[in-house]
């Protein structure tokens, strides 16, 4: 089983990327969950969410504690949360970060730049996924992308925005063939 682990504020789309992953898993044959956890429901409050992927069939229930990828949204809350929490020996972290960080096996890529280039927006989530596709082997892009496209669509919101996020997701996946 691959889980992921979301870090990320309200509003910023943390709860949507976690359904286009799992929906992503889904379209690549996979088993999946995927849920968010509320505290404070308000814009700007910390937020997780988590999916689980896998060949059979997924019985395990709750919060996922050892992670094998964690996904930050927002840098902010690397100083009020321990994304590293649990994290396998082999995962990793992504930040959407303009900033070097130091950690071992830690990731950065500029997902709300990516985002405001493309639709002129501070909303990181799908563009951070691009970068994810590139990390790791369970979800490909293209299916990240198909994800995007249904899950997005179903929201009510335009082909030219979904078009600019999917612009800014592969920009993130470009991005990170320096880093991996």
């Amino acid at each position: 089983m691959f889980c992921v682990r979301v870090h990320g504020r309200g509003g910023q789309g943390g709860k949507v990327s976690a359904r286009v992953l799992g929906r992503a898993g889904f379209l690549e044959g996979l088993f999946v969950q995927d849920f968010p956890v509320f505290g404070a429901e308000r814009r700007g409050a910390p937020v997780s969410d988590f999916v689980r992927v896998s060949e059979q069939p997924i019985l395990e229930r709750g919060y996922v504690e050892e992670p094998d990828a964690v996904l930050v949204l927002d840098e902010t809350l690397l100083g009020l949360v321990d994304v590293r929490a649990g994290l396998k020996g082999d995962g990793f972290v992504l930040v959407n970060s303009s900033n070097k960080l130091d950690g071992e096996r830690t990731f950065v890529v500029d997902a709300t730049l990516a985002a405001l280039e493309a639709f002129g927006k501070p909303i990181p989530n799908i563009a951070l996924l691009g970068a994810f596709a590139k990390l790791q082997k369970k979800i490909t892009l293209e299916k990240i992308i198909e994800a995007t496209k249904r899950e997005l669509g179903d929201k009510g919101i335009s082909s030219e925005v979904i078009e600019k996020n999917v612009e800014a997701a592969r920009k993130c996946f470009e991005a990170m063939e320096t880093q991996k």
